[in-house]
């Protein structure tokens, strides 16, 4: 790993440490936010994040207050509560996803939703509740607290424990789900093998739900793509992705004919 993505992953340790001490005093878990899809809890997260990245200087695009500009080709895709609803109702599984992506453009207007040469730079994920820290440096692998990770390597549906978002149907040919509530916390699953696979049934993630998990995934050996075929990396706050990784290629082809023509895996990695 280089040393400038050692110091990418510094300010995003150092962002995660500051909203972890925003809720560490917090005692309103169910109340509402300034809109119906969000808690105080997630405002409370947002602002403790902003104050480190905003700092720092570099633009920021959060699920909470939407995209800035920062003042270079760099920006930080942050949600800073993911899984805020088993937050909200004290089930200890949700965890701050902090992704920087590089954009080619210091014109954050300009690198919004039209923008196509949006990259993963270093992305980090860690668990509010337990502690654990994934992160991954574009090139360098992934790691889950300093120590190297892999996906499981399942190929089959027979044996398969996979991670879904939505309501999942009786056709798919996995043989368990889970549905537990944080899309960042299931791609970690998949990078070092506790879950096979991952997709959204629905195609409606936000990029912040999604960003620093797919690099750890892709960094750590997964197959990652897109349900339509859509490029995952974006910074449009109205956008909205299907993401799918899998241990395997072979794993991802069958869950892509399970999503039906919407799907291919083409184009994954």
């Amino acid at each position: 790993m280089n040393s400038e993505n050692d110091d990418w992953l510094g300010l995003l340790r150092c962002t995660a440490d500051a909203v972890e001490a925003a809720l560490a005093g917090f005692d309103r878990w169910q109340d509402g936010g300034e809109r119906p899809d969000q808690y105080a809890l997630d405002q409370v997260a947002d602002a403790a994040a902003l104050g480190v990245l905003d700092a720092a200087g570099v633009g920021v695009l959060s699920e909470e207050s939407g995209l800035r500009a920062g003042s270079g080709s760099e920006t930080v895709i942050v949600d800073p509560v993911d899984g805020s609803t088993n937050a909200s109702r004290r089930i200890p599984h949700f965890c701050i996803s902090l992704c920087v992506v590089h954009h080619g453009t210091a014109d954050a207007d300009a690198a919004g939703p039209g923008a196509t040469d949006v990259t993963p730079v270093a992305g980090l994920v860690r668990h509010l509740v337990s502690g654990e820290e994934f992160t991954a440096a574009a090139g360098g692998g992934a790691h889950l607290d300093g120590q190297p990770i892999a996906p499981s390597g399942c190929e089959h549906g027979a044996r398969a424990v996979i991670g879904v978002s939505g309501r999942p149907g009786a056709d798919l040919p996995v043989w368990q789900v889970r549905v537990l509530g944080s899309a960042a916390l299931d791609l970690c699953a998949v990078a070092c093998g506790r879950l096979d696979a991952y997709l959204d049934l629905n195609s409606n993630h936000g990029v912040w739900d999604y960003a620093a998990g797919i690099l750890i995934c892709s960094e750590a050996g997964a197959w990652t793509g897109e349900a339509g075929g859509s490029a995952l990396f974006h910074l449009s706050h109205s956008e909205r992705r299907g993401p799918v990784a899998a241990s395997t290629p072979r794993l991802a082809a069958l869950l892509s004919h399970a999503l039906g023509p919407r799907s291919r895996s083409d184009g994954g990695r």
